[in-house]
């Protein structure tokens, strides 16, 4: 079995899904210099672009437009609505709406409080931990199944 065929559970909002992590992206979180990009690349699933978008809004400490963020990150807003779309379906991006006095509406979006958002991580990383010893424990016979059941 190699890096790439190693399976782990990525956690996405509050469903668990099984999802194939690369070599490259084991070695990133494993390595001594790796960094808190390389855990929330790895734990949330994210971009480039998100973890940017994430980092504006935690420095920004309050709610910001989608326009406003567009402009800051020079991306369309389509692109930065999708990144946010996702991230708030992360839970850790909060979306809401506001009311224009002349009428009409749009929406802000906020970080998750860091203290939460600390929070949420150690439960990932403790899911991920979880699921690699129920992997481990089923190691042998699930190798045993496959190699036979593949190779004869």
């Amino acid at each position: 079995m190699t890096g790439q065929d190693l399976a782990i559970l990525i956690r996405h909002g509050n469903n668990l899904k099984l999802g194939n992590m690369p070599s490259s992206s084991v070695s990133s979180i494993t390595r001594m210099n790796s960094s808190i990009k390389d855990l929330f690349t790895i734990l949330y699933d994210l971009s480039p672009l998100e973890l940017e978008l994430l980092f504006v809004l935690i420095s920004k400490n309050e709610p910001v437009s989608l326009e406003t963020l567009a402009k800051e990150l020079d991306r369309d807003k389509t692109t930065i609505f999708r990144s946010l779309q996702k991230m708030v379906n992360l839970r850790i991006c909060e979306k809401d709406t506001k009311t224009l006095k002349e009428g009409g509406w749009y929406h802000v979006y906020k970080a998750m409080d860091v203290a939460a958002f600390k929070k949420e991580t150690e439960k990932r990383v403790k899911e991920i931990k979880e699921s690699f010893d129920r992997l481990l424990k089923k190691f042998e016979s699930e190798l045993d199944e496959t190699i036979s059941s593949a190779y004869q």
